[in-house]
């Protein structure tokens, strides 16, 4: 299967594939800053506002005290195995 685009000893592009590729390749390198700057910005509004939520809203359930030290015994108990 021979490519005309591709040396088939070192499988570098040819002359003949870098002509045919460069007048696309600045509208590709926008679109791919483009497309990357949307989804860095949204992954940092996402992890600001989520900074600055305090979770208020959320009910804590109730728990005994002879179960929080039991808790705290296993977290201690886990944090040291590690």
């Amino acid at each position: 299967n021979r490519s005309p685009y591709h040396d088939p000893r070192t499988w570098k592009m040819t002359p003949a594939m870098i002509r045919a590729r460069r007048p696309y390749f600045w509208k590709n390198a926008t679109a791919f800053v483009v497309l990357s700057g949307i989804t860095v910005g949204i992954y940092l509004y996402t992890y600001s506002f989520l900074g600055q939520d305090d979770f208020e809203d959320v009910p804590i359930p109730p728990i005994s005290e002879a179960e929080l030290v039991k808790l705290k015994k296993e977290y201690e108990a886990s944090k040291k195995s590690q």
